[in-house]
């Protein structure tokens, strides 16, 4: 650690107004005085800020160099809290190769990178005042949460999940180049294999066993989802080394026996590969012969070992995706969505803090409208708080903590943080329909117009509606003033023959009726607000009432009628659990009431669709916060 600290401080005297110069002293000097710090550090964040340094110029990628980010590196990994949280690096496997265990009767799908997808929920462009790092986390879970709520953004038209989840096969003509963090990478995992061959061949057992626990240690979490739990591989790489004065044949026999068994799973290209390393195994150098050649061995073998592993979990991937269903792979990314949304949000903003802005959130509620009935049960009080938010004129937002409390109107609790974005579309359409509505009560239907004429006029005007809150902000000016034009149209074709200063008036009047305090908004306002209310607590009535009489279909591999299409067919590789037990249970459809001053059918027909889209995302934070949604607490040990 010294020694890198002296190079970064050799150049802070070169640019000693270099901020990010600066800040890694800092953070590295923090290391080497508190190994607690480590709790706060990752190697991907660290090597992105010498990468950056490189950019600069203030960091050279050397033989030397390199030692030095492999021993910080080693120091980072092997601290016991970092243990889970090690991340695989590009193909070769490293001190951080393995990372997670993952149940032996489960598959994780892996999502494409998320880094170019549409609609960031953070664009890393914005002078955000964040860590990148914590940046790509929240954008990468918004990315599986559009992608379980609304694929097709995300998905390509034409496309399916499947297909976008398979992804391209690495390498190739079209394989990008390598960057400077690939060969930064690279050199720090030949040095890690390097210095692992040179600690096995010191002929003392008690240097080598330790060096050959940690690579069995690796290669049991990389082999974990390819084996059997009962497997005696498994067994053999989980269990303490037995004392031997010869640990290089010992491991020797045991990777032959890894090799044996990754040969009966594999597919028929791998065959020739683990041929060749049973051939190598089964003619090991002479134990007259140095150290360094069986050390060799060993560590090449472990070595084509994890890279075959990751070519056949690559494989299975395909496999699995392959067979399964539209509907079995929409359930298994919604699962991992809602789990990977929830973690990330109690990390962030801890249980206590999302507690209190919970409460908070609860206590303002004061809704314009009028709640009985159903809806003015406890049970739904958030239901009609999140209505009383989406009628605000005050658009709706989602704060990241801060250290100090800050009051922001019309924001949301954290556990609607990656619902924020869909909330504020759906509350500029609830917007644009009472617009909608108002606008319409400046013209005359007669007996005798064609509702040919009628329909043109609401879909012309919803179309202006619509491109407002599509397009970019600004040009709200000029939407106006086509609004009046259109209303003006419509009156014309209804047969009247307007005047100068009666065009005037009439659009006067469409600036007025747009007013939130116009007095014919407010009260087309507070009819669509009631109705949303009113729908959505009795789809949550009629979904409790089918739920009682109802069972969840058992995931199992046996014949089931109609229900066979929903299951995995492969439940070895698929975790049944992954299958969100909501995809299935028929979801009572949201029913629509005819809304006064809405009852233009077009207009019908967009309410029921924005319905829909709230009624889509209240079931969403149902499914992720349920412990929060009834007492008001995170529960930690709440299953999704």
């Amino acid at each position: 650690m010294e020694a890198i600290l002296s190079k970064l401080k050799a150049k802070a005297e070169i640019a000693p107004d270099n901020a990010l110069l600066r800040d890694t002293i800092s953070l590295l000097t923090d290391l080497h005085r508190n190994e607690a710090v480590t709790q706060r550090v990752t190697w991907d964040s660290l090597i992105r800020d010498f990468q950056r340094l490189q950019d600069q110029g203030l960091w050279d990628i050397s033989e030397d160099n390199t030692k030095l980010l492999n021993t910080l590196q080693h120091f980072l990994t092997t601290q016991p809290s970092k243990e889970l949280d090690r991340k695989p690096a590009s193909n070769m496997p490293g001190p951080s190769h393995p990372t997670s265990r993952t149940s032996q009767s489960s598959f994780s799908i892996i999502y494409p990178d998320s880094e170019s997808a549409p609609s960031p929920l953070i664009p890393t462009s914005d002078p955000v005042l964040l860590p990148l790092e914590l940046v790509e986390i929240l954008n990468r879970t918004y990315f599986h949460h559009l992608l379980a709520t609304d694929p097709k953004r995300v998905v390509p038209p034409g496309k399916s999940l499947v297909s976008m989840l398979s992804g391209p096969p690495k390498g190739g003509e079209d394989a990008e180049k390598p960057t400077l963090r690939d060969k930064v990478e690279d050199l720090v995992h030949k040095a890690f294999w390097d210095e692992a061959i040179e600690s096995l061949s010191n002929p003392e057992p008690s240097c080598q066993l330790p060096r050959i626990k940690s690579l069995y240690q690796d290669l049991l979490i990389a082999l974990t989802p390819l084996l059997p739990s009962q497997s005696p591989v498994i067994t053999t790489l989980s269990s303490p080394l037995p004392p031997t004065s010869s640990p290089l044949n010992s491991a020797i026999m045991h990777l032959r026996e890894v090799v044996v068994s990754l040969r009966k799973r594999c597919a028929p290209v791998q065959d020739q590969d683990l041929d060749d390393l049973l051939r190598s195994l089964d003619e090991p150098p002479l134990l007259s012969s140095r150290p360094i050649s069986l050390a060799t061995l060993v560590v090449d073998t472990v070595k084509s070992i994890l890279r075959i592993s990751d070519v056949m979990k690559e494989q299975l991937s395909q496999f699995v995706l392959g067979n399964m269903t539209e509907q079995q792979l929409q359930s298994a990314i919604s699962k991992q969505a809602k789990n990977k949304e929830r973690k990330d949000i109690v990390d962030i903003w801890k249980s206590w803090r999302i507690e209190s802005s919970w409460r908070i959130w609860l206590e303002n509620y004061q809704p314009s409208f009028q709640v009985n009935g159903v809806a003015a049960e406890s049970q739904f009080k958030w239901v009609i708080r999140l209505v009383q938010a989406l009628g605000s004129s005050t658009p709706i937002s989602c704060q990241l903590p801060t250290k100090e409390p800050q009051s922001i109107e019309n924001s949301l609790p954290p556990i609607l943080f990656f619902s924020a974005p869909v909330l504020l579309e759906i509350q500029n359409y609830l917007q644009a329909l009472v617009i909608a509505a108002s606008l319409r009560t400046l013209i005359r239907v007669s007996q005798g117009a064609q509702a040919s004429d009628v329909m043109s006029f609401m879909e012309r005007l919803w179309i202006l509606l619509k491109a407002e809150i599509v397009e970019e902000p600004g040009s709200g000016e000029t939407k106006l003033i086509h609004l009046a034009d259109e209303v003006v149209r419509a009156r014309q074709l209804d047969g009247a023959m307007l005047s100068g200063e009666e065009e005037n008036r009439l659009r006067t009047a469409v600036a007025r009726t747009l007013n939130h305090d116009d007095p014919v908004f407010v009260l087309l306002q507070k009819r669509i607000l009631k109705a949303l209310a009113d729908a959505l607590c009795h789809q949550r009535l009629d979904s409790r009432q089918a739920g009682a009489h109802t069972e969840l279909p058992k995931m199992q591999t046996g014949h089931d009628g109609k229900r066979a299409e929903k299951r995995a067919r492969i439940t070895i590789v698929l975790d049944p659990e992954e299958l969100d037990a909501a995809h299935g249970v028929e979801t009572p459809q949201l029913t629509v009431g005819r809304v006064q001053g809405f009852e233009d059918e077009y207009l019908r027909k967009v309410v029921e669709e924005v319905f829909v889209k709230v009624d889509e995302c209240v079931r969403w934070v149902e499914g992720v916060w349920q412990d929060v949604l009834r007492v008001g607490a995170v529960d930690r040990e709440f299953a999704i």
